[in-house]
């Protein structure tokens, strides 16, 4: 198993724990390859590559881009040095445009990323595109009947189990709970369970 879906403090306002700690303790887990997907930035890259290193992981760039407006995010894996460039692109469309559109930039810019989605509109759109795209499987084994499994087996693309991670320790519940907040402009007792 690979974690593909682990967040970092780069995920700013979300993550609590630093990429070394991250890094440390996949090694300590048995983890020989790891993949940091903070949200909207590559702020931790070098960080992570300087960790990995350290650690003797095999590192997985990537990150989680998110539309704000439709409420969509997919996961962007770098296949190689275009994917790079191109989830580059991706980052910088996300935060300099008003109306970054989520299905269109990511068909624009597939070229050497990997995507994972949990939105089976998505998936199938991507696919068509010719887009190399995967089903992500949340939290919780999804049942078959389940739109994203459906979609998924017609089209002949893989299921990825794709929990994601915020947490080294659960102390950092409290941590993270703090930073959604923070964010939010609220107090913990009115947190949104949806926010967390």
């Amino acid at each position: 198993m690979v974690p593909l879906t682990v967040r970092s403090n780069y995920s700013l306002m979300w993550g609590p724990a630093p990429v070394k700690q991250v890094c440390r303790a996949a090694r300590r887990l048995g983890y020989t390859r790891l993949a940091l997907t903070d949200t909207d930035n590559l702020c931790g890259l070098w960080p992570f590559l300087a960790a990995c290193r350290r650690e003797g992981l095999t590192p997985i760039v990537g990150a989680e881009v998110s539309d704000p407006q439709r409420k969509q995010r997919a996961v962007c894996l770098v296949a190689n040095d275009s994917g790079y460039r191109n989830l580059c692109r991706l980052l910088t469309r996300r935060h300099r445009n008003a109306d970054f559109n989520l299905a269109t930039a990511v068909s624009a810019h597939a070229e050497g990323l990997v995507i994972l989605t949990q939105s089976a509109d998505l998936l199938a759109a991507w696919h068509a595109a010719g887009v190399s795209v995967a089903a992500a499987m949340p939290r919780r084994p999804l049942p078959a009947t389940h739109r994203l499994r459906r979609t998924a087996d017609r089209l002949g693309l893989p299921l990825v189990a794709t929990p994601g991670s915020f947490f080294l320790h659960p102390d950092d519940v409290a941590v993270h709970r703090m930073l959604r907040a923070i964010e939010l402009n609220t107090s913990l007792s009115r947190l949104p369970a949806d926010e967390v």
